[in-house]
């Protein structure tokens, strides 16, 4: 191990000279170190993922070089030698990162009562947390394999063991899918819609807050956007007048202007959102007429606060379909902002049907609409009720055939 891994590494968060927040790996000393910071500004970074999901990759990075030190394991050097981990220490790290390093409980914990932490992560965590070590040790494998010489008798070898740490770092650790979720029923938009109109008596928040959350929810309804695109969305973003009416989405990884704990960050591609005369009508009601109310309003970038000025939070957003789900009969017992955007998702399929459209261009076209690569799968995950009722309606069909089949063959 080299002198700058001296562990225990832990992460940093700095600001570059460019503005982008990065996250560095320091040793024990506080200086930092090579390896880490350099495969993370390599190979992490240009992905634009978020910051948190950055750092919580280099915490596991950390959490498995702090590992090979307390056991006296210098993996660069096991990698260049061709040795890798024997199947007692791949067995222990293995052990290692399954181990819950949360010091506090999730929840509040009852005076008088134990803290329920458990000893161990899930299966989902536990897989993540091997996927990112194995990346990590891929990366300087690959490398050291590629500065080979192609005549090197250790070679094929050398591949062969780092095919089988990839293969059994993760061995075995199933994974269950959670059934993809329909969003709200044909039955439950009524409700969810009039649940977010000042002034209706199923409104459950108060009177001063229903027109920033109507503009809020009706934005994850008819914009189908994401929890943190709504969030991050500015006064410029909003396109509201014309006949091209439409909302910019855009990546501000590292905005100076987000004071947030976590911050509001788009996880697809920049991309327009299309709005209708009515989401267009009300955003723009809301930012002329009731957002100056709010404080510091003429400071904040922020289409949507909080009652402090801020701009408003995850934390609020959760608090707010938690109520619907608890004071609105007819919702979802587990419904949030993700019913509301699979809703766009399940209309949107069956407006493109009604257009004449194949379900591949329909697909592409929201992918499109929503930031994702055109070859996206994950808009076909997001328009289960559709599939549904087509199935249903196929279904239907066949067995209608299948009568009329039976029928002639009787007479």
């Amino acid at each position: 191990m080299e002198w700058g891994d001296v562990t225990p590494l832990r992460t940093k968060t700095i600001r570059l000279l460019e503005g982008d927040l990065f996250v560095t790996v320091v040793n024990a000393h506080g200086l930092q170190t090579d390896n880490a910071t350099s495969y993370c500004m390599e190979m992490l970074r240009p992905t634009s993922m978020a910051l948190a999901t950055m750092q919580a990759r280099m915490e596991v990075v950390c959490q498995f070089q702090n590992w090979c030190g307390n056991n006296g394991i210098d993996f660069l050097q096991r990698l260049e030698s061709g040795e890798y981990f024997q199947q007692h220490e791949l067995t222990g790290l293995r052990e290692a990162l399954r181990r819950n390093l949360r010091k506090k409980p999730a929840r509040p914990v009852k005076r008088g009562k134990k803290s329920p932490r458990k000893a161990t992560v899930g299966d989902v965590h536990w897989r993540n947390r091997c996927v990112a070590v194995r990346d990590y040790v891929t990366w300087f494998a690959e490398g050291i394999i590629q500065r080979m010489s192609v005549r090197d008798e250790r070679l094929p070898e050398m591949r062969a063991r780092l095919a089988d740490f990839k293969e059994n770092i993760v061995d075995g650790i199933r994974v269950r899918r959670n059934p993809m979720r329909e969003g709200l029923r044909k039955d439950q938009e009524p409700i969810f819609l009039a649940a977010i109109t000042p002034g209706d008596p199923s409104n459950p928040f108060e009177a001063r807050n229903q027109a920033r959350n109507h503009a809020l929810w009706l934005t994850y309804y008819e914009g189908g956007v994401r929890l943190g695109e709504a969030l991050g969305l500015k006064t410029i973003d909003c396109h509201l007048n014309g006949t091209n009416k439409k909302l910019i989405v855009h990546r501000r990884p590292d905005d100076r202007d987000d004071t947030r704990r976590k911050p509001a960050l788009a996880k697809t591609l920049p991309h327009p959102v299309e709005i209708a005369d009515r989401l267009a009508r009300v955003l723009h009601d809301f930012i002329v007429r009731h957002r100056p109310a709010y404080p510091g309003a003429k400071r904040s970038p922020y289409v949507f606060l909080s009652e402090d000025g801020g701009p408003l939070t995850h934390g609020t957003v959760a608090y707010m379909y938690t109520r619907l789900r608890e004071k609105v009969p007819g919702l979802p017992k587990d419904f949030s902002t993700n019913d509301a955007r699979r809703a766009w998702n399940n209309r949107f399929a069956v407006g493109a049907a009604r257009a004449g459209l194949s379900d591949e261009k329909s697909l592409v076209i929201a992918n499109h609409a929503q930031g994702r690569v055109p070859t996206s799968v994950e808009g076909e995950n997001y328009r289960g009720r559709h599939n549904q009722e087509k199935a249903a309606e196929i279904i239907e069909r066949m067995q209608d055939d299948a009568i009329g089949a039976s029928g002639e063959t009787d007479k």
